[in-house]
């Protein structure tokens, strides 16, 4: 189990993100966010050059592999938000996104002194190395029990 005190501000940990299919795209699209460029293949090169995911589909991309292979061994006990949320390029199908969280901070609570904030930066790079996805993410995070006396 990773505590607040097993980060430290500056470390960095990487991730990949599965490719999204065309259909998956479409498909997430159709309940989610039905806007053509998500649905319409013929529309969306017009306009992106081709086939583009929602940004919310993005987003949740972005965050499984850090909440499947990280967080799920972290004491974490609460997202507070997303901070500066940016979807700086589009990202079409059968891209797999290269992902950094990036510790920026680590702040004990001065009120409860059983946890305090760990403020990351996720970023993500499609293949071409461009960044298409960043936010900053608060999350309240327990300390170590040894560490509260």
């Amino acid at each position: 189990m990773k505590y607040l005190e097993d980060f430290t501000p500056g470390q960095v940990f990487r991730f990949r993100s599965a490719p999204m299919s065309a259909d998956s795209i479409k498909a997430f699209a159709r309940q989610w966010d039905p806007q053509r460029l998500h649905t319409d293949e013929d529309y969306a090169a017009a306009i992106h050059g081709g086939l583009i995911a929602s940004g919310f589909q993005t987003l949740l991309e972005v965050f499984k592999p850090v909440m499947t292979e990280m967080m799920v061994d972290a004491a974490n006990i609460g997202g507070i938000g997303l901070d500066n949320l940016r979807w700086l390029r589009p990202v079409h199908p059968d891209e797999a996104l290269d992902i950094e969280m990036t510790v920026n901070s680590v702040t004990p609570s001065r009120s409860k002194p059983d946890r305090g904030v760990l403020n990351y930066t996720l970023s993500a790079r499609n293949p071409k190395g461009e960044v298409v996805f960043s936010t900053d993410t608060p999350v309240m995070i327990l300390r170590k029990q040894n560490d509260m006396d």
